[in-house]
């Protein structure tokens, strides 16, 4: 089915406005009311993503919602990924390592 843009564009809106659940429950209402519950189709037509059609697909068959999880993504602190890091660093710069420990110069300016 070949929808105008007249009505793509508020089902575009709505899509955008909405967020985590709810946007995957309206681009699977929608896809399985004007798509025949296809996912590749709405993606080619509406430009969603066709996983994340799929997945509320899924969450309206089901019953189940998938619960995002946010606070994962990103990268996370260096003292996580490597808890040797400090020791690491402070064996490699030790407190004999400076050539004049007292900061001082022959030279002024």
């Amino acid at each position: 089915m070949i929808l105008a843009e007249t009505v793509k564009a508020p089902f575009k809106d709505a899509s955008e406005k909405l967020t985590g659940y709810r946007k995957r429950d309206f681009m699977a209402k929608v896809t399985e009311d004007y798509f025949d519950g296809s996912a590749r189709k709405a993606e080619t037509v509406m430009g969603w993503n066709r996983q994340s059609v799929q997945l509320g697909l899924n969450e309206r068959r089901t019953g189940f919602i998938c619960v995002d999880n946010y606070q994962a993504r990103g990268r996370h602190k260096s003292e996580q990924v490597l808890p040797t890091l400090e020791a690491d660093i402070r064996s490699l710069v030790d407190g004999q390592a400076q050539a004049d420990p007292k900061m001082q110069s022959t030279f002024y300016i």
